[in-house]
């Protein structure tokens, strides 16, 4: 009686399991690794990236990796986040995807651009804090698609940056000048020198702008020195001013403070009005154009400070490996 009771339970243990199993394996689309449980995480993260909000999108793919680890998609916009958010992360994401992705005829090419990442990502210097990564504010946005082509690369590797500004005709000039620097110096770090031969930047106040009716110019040379034997060349930036123009102070710092922005590796303009990079200013009913290869635009009122886009803006470029396009 008792052997048969035992047989009896060990019979229904078993039917229990066999149909709880039968239940799961009929039951689609169901567990955090179905493929379209793990499409949806993917898509969540990919918004977010979409959106600027790089540590929510890191975040949503790692989400999306411990469903499914082969998903290389995540793995490669993962990259793009985190360059955002952890340099080592980016890093590693991106050896991590060039060594899944290289023997993929199809993704042999995206592997390649892995490993330049990698490259640059490494190249790069210790930041100071305030173009941490840390410090974007996802909410305020940023225009660096806009400006990235002409901008990647083009930044200073090195801090302080040495300025050198030199006497303007003007001593309203000068306040104005030296206003911008002292604004530019919270957003980065800046140091004045008294020799121009020592400067990154300098204002080249015996030129003038050679652009037709540019209230103000940057561009960047190269200066040779010879060091013993060696021939060597560093980047130098160059602001001029159109010094026909009677400009007040505040206009003076406003032309300043954009082509500061140009020096400091903003080589393109904003599409808004509320951002010092936009490409014209107006105060009043006085019109200051600044370069704008196609049409100008005006603003009511000059801009006296880097607006949080411009911020946003810089610190992208800083840490950023250069512009590339998420996969979808």
């Amino acid at each position: 009686m008792k052997e048969r009771s035992s047989v009896d339970k060990s019979c229904a243990v078993l039917t229990g399991i066999f149909v709880a199993l039968s239940l799961w394996f009929a039951t689609p689309n169901l567990g955090a690794g179905s493929p379209q449980d793990v499409q949806s995480l993917f898509d969540q993260a990919t918004q977010s990236l979409d959106q600027d909000n790089f540590a929510a999108a890191a975040a949503g793919y790692d989400k999306c990796l411990a469903a499914d680890p082969h998903m290389l998609k995540a793995l490669f916009n993962r990259a793009i986040a985190n360059e955002m958010v952890d340099r080592a992360k980016a890093i590693a994401d991106w050896k991590s995807f060039a060594a899944a992705a290289g023997n993929d005829p199809e993704m042999k090419y995206l592997a390649a651009r892995a490993l330049a990442r990698v490259q640059i990502l490494e190249g790069l210097p210790a930041l100071p804090p305030g173009l941490e990564p840390s410090h974007y504010v996802a909410a305020d946005g940023d225009y660096y698609r806009l400006v990235a082509p002409d901008s990647d690369g083009l930044q200073w590797r090195h801090f302080p940056i040495k300025v050198y500004l030199g006497s303007a005709p003007e001593v309203k000039w000068q306040y104005g000048a030296r206003g911008a620097f002292d604004i530019w110096r919270n957003v980065i770090p800046l140091q004045l020198v008294a020799n121009e031969r020592q400067a990154d930047i300098r204002i080249g106040w015996q030129e003038s702008a050679m652009g037709e009716g540019h209230a103000g110019e940057e561009l960047d040379w190269v200066r040779f020195e010879r060091v013993g034997d060696q021939l060597t060349g560093r980047r130098v930036a160059v602001i001029t001013a159109d010094l026909s123009r009677s400009w007040s102070k505040d206009e003076m710092r406003a032309i300043m403070l954009h082509e500061f922005g140009h020096a400091l590796g903003i080589k393109g303009h904003s599409d808004s009005k509320k951002d010092i990079m936009y490409f014209q200013m107006q105060e009043k009913y006085r019109r200051i154009p600044v370069p704008m290869p196609v049409t100008q635009l005006y603003w009511k009122s000059l801009v006296k400070n880097p607006s949080p886009r411009d911020i946003n803006t810089l610190i992208r470029l800083y840490n950023s490996a250069g512009y590339i396009a998420p996969l979808h």
